[in-house]
C-alpha cells in the first residue's frame, strides 16, 4: 500500500471516529436531561438512562481512540485532554450502573475495578500537574487548564486510599447510581466547552475568563448532586446519614 493509500485510509478512520464522537457526543448531552426529571425507577427513566449510557460509551471509546492518535502525530496537550476527559467520564459511567447490581457490587471484581480507575485517575492528575507547570515556566497559555485537571484528578487521592482499606467503604446504590450518571454527565458538558465551544469561548471570553465555561459544569454540577442527595434523602429514597 502506497503512503497516499496509507494517509487516506488514516484520514477516513478520523473522520469516522470524529463523527461518531460529535455526534453520540450530542445525543447525549441532550438525552442526560430526561432521567433526570423522569419519574424514579419509572420505564421512561430507565430507558432514556440506558440510551444515554449507551451513547456515552460510544463517546468514551471514541475519544480515547482520538487520544491514541494525538499521541500517534505528536500532538500531546489535545491527547492529554482527551484521554483524560475519557478516563473520568468512564469511571463514573461504569460504577454508576454496576453499583446498582448487587451480585457485582459484592464480588472482588467489582472492588478491583474500582481501585484501578481511582488508580489511573489520580496517576494521570499527576502527569497533568506536572505537564501544566512545565507549560506554564515555558510561558504556554494553555497551562492553567492542565494545572485546573490535573488537580481535579488528584482529588480522587482520598477516595483511593479508602478504597485501599481491608473494610471497603459501604454502597448506597441509589445514591452512587445518582451521582455515579449525574458526574458523567457533568464530565461530558465539561469535555463540550472545553473542544466543541472553544472558538465560542475564545470569542466572548478573552483571556483567563475563557477558564470560566469549563470549569462552571463541574461547580454547578457539584451544587446540583449535593441538592439532590439531600432531596431523595428526605423522601427515603436514599439511606440517611450516620
Amino acid at each position: 500500500m502506497s503512503r497516499n493509500q496509507n494517509s487516506n485510509t488514516m484520514e477516513t478512520i478520523v473522520k469516522t471516529l470524529l463523527f461518531f464522537h460529535i455526534s453520540s457526543g450530542f445525543i447525549s448531552l441532550v438525552l442526560f436531561w430526561l432521567p433526570v426529571f423522569l419519574k424514579k425507577g419509572g420505564k421512561g427513566h430507565r430507558n432514556t438512562g440506558k440510551a444515554y449510557v449507551f451513547f456515552m460509551w460510544i463517546m468514551v471509546a471514541s475519544a480515547a481512540l482520538l487520544s491514541i492518535k494525538n499521541v500517534i502525530i505528536g500532538n500531546y496537550f489535545m491527547a492529554s485532554f482527551l484521554g483524560f476527559i475519557a478516563l473520568i467520564t468512564a469511571n463514573p459511567l461504569w460504577y454508576g450502573i454496576a453499583v446498582l447490581n448487587r451480585e457485582k457490587r459484592q464480588s472482588n471484581g467489582f472492588r478491583i475495578g474500582r481501585i484501578v480507575f481511582d488508580s489511573l485517575i489520580v496517576c494521570s492528575g499527576a502527569l497533568l500537574l506536572g505537564f501544566g507547570i512545565y507549560l506554564q515556566s515555558i510561558g504556554n497559555g494553555s497551562a492553567v487548564l492542565m494545572i485546573i485537571f490535573g488537580g481535579l484528578g488528584l482529588t480522587d487521592l482520598p477516595a483511593l486510599i479508602k478504597k485501599l482499606k481491608p473494610t471497603p467503604p459501604e454502597f448506597d446504590p441509589i445514591r452512587d447510581h445518582m451521582v455515579g450518571l449525574l458526574t458523567s454527565g457533568i464530565a461530558a458538558y465539561s469535555a463540550f466547552f472545553v473542544f466543541g465551544a472553544y472558538t465560542w469561548i475564545e470569542q466572548y471570553l478573552p483571556g483567563m475568563w475563557g477558564v470560566l465555561p469549563w470549569v462552571a459544569p463541574g461547580v454547578i454540577g457539584g451544587v446540583g448532586i449535593t441538592l439532590g442527595v439531600k432531596h431523595f434523602r428526605k423522601k427515603g429514597m436514599i439511606k440517611a446519614q450516620d
